[in-house]
């Protein structure tokens, strides 16, 4: 089947009038390609009387990149992010992930103005089809875990120190894969913490060489273009987790300093074994 490059309405005029001369009940396929190579897959099915009903159907995006097929962009379509903070890069990230054509995305703060003006910002994309839920609430034990619990990836957007290691002691219960960064200024850590291959973050973060004594969210300052990397990359490791592809870092934390640009990997952060969490979801 040939694939032409027209924007969906032309393709859909074209086709329909293609299928008028198809014999009935047999469909006409074509993909309309838009803006960042995404495109819609516009099925044409000629009826009796000549007419032909057009449906346009789940969206194929970035289908020639390596290491994605159909499959891939199946699963990104049917997966579940779950964004917990929105103040810092929680809101890049949400942005590239509606941008990849994520199928549900849900955001959580404690701002509900700035939950409102987010989900605005994320409504008016021009490439959005994403399901997109907000929920102001702030983070505890109580009812994280039935939360966080409905989603296949948590993204920590968090700016508290002890609502990060919250958060990450609920994911390693519930066997939820948490995409971590933290940090102030130019230096940031970013990790993947993933269950049952990866160190819990209290074991994850004195093996790494990080500050146990945070600074408090009202000393935490940065700037745009750093948050913007950091989201970037939690984003990514969220659609690489739910798509199935390419390398999961899950073992590994880097530590970025935007500023002197200086880079370091800490590898070999596995689950310890003496530890109430990670040790004991790695044995299960």
């Amino acid at each position: 089947m040939k694939c032409l490059n027209l924007a969906s309405g032309t393709a859909a005029r074209i086709f329909v009038a293609l299928a008028k001369f198809a014999q009935p009940g047999k469909s006409v396929r074509v993909r309309a390609t838009h803006q960042r190579n995404l495109c819609d897959s516009i099925n044409c099915i000629a009826q009796e009387n000549g007419e032909a009903t057009v449906s346009i159907q789940d969206r194929e995006s970035f289908e020639d990149l390596p290491g994605i097929n159909i499959e891939s962009q199946k699963r990104l379509l049917k997966g579940s992010v779950l964004i917990a903070g929105i103040g810092s890069s929680g809101a890049v990230a949400a942005e590239h992930l509606v941008s990849c054509g994520l199928g549900n995305l849900t955001l959580i703060d404690e701002d509900p103005k700035a939950l409102s003006a987010l989900f605005k910002k994320l409504s008016d994309l021009p490439e959005s089809k994403s399901k997109i839920g907000c929920m102001a609430w702030k983070m505890d034990a109580t009812e994280a875990e039935s939360i966080f619990s409905q989603f296949d990836v948590i993204i920590d957007g968090l700016s508290n120190w002890q609502e990060k290691l919250l958060a990450g002691d609920i994911c390693m219960h519930i066997r939820k894969p948490l995409v971590h960064a933290g940090g102030n200024g130019f230096r940031y850590q970013l990790f993947t913490m993933y269950p049952s291959r990866s160190a819990c973050l209290r074991c994850a973060f004195p093996a790494a060489g990080i500050d146990d004594i945070p600074l408090s969210t009202q000393e935490i300052r940065s700037i745009g273009p750093v948050l913007a990397m950091v989201g970037a990359w939690q984003a990514l490791e969220a659609i690489k987790l739910i798509a199935k592809i390419g390398a999961i870092q899950g073992n590994e934390l880097i530590k970025f300093d935007w500023l002197s640009g200086e880079f370091e990997t800490i590898r070999g952060l596995d689950p310890t074994a003496d530890c109430p969490d990670c040790g004991r979801v790695s044995r299960i």
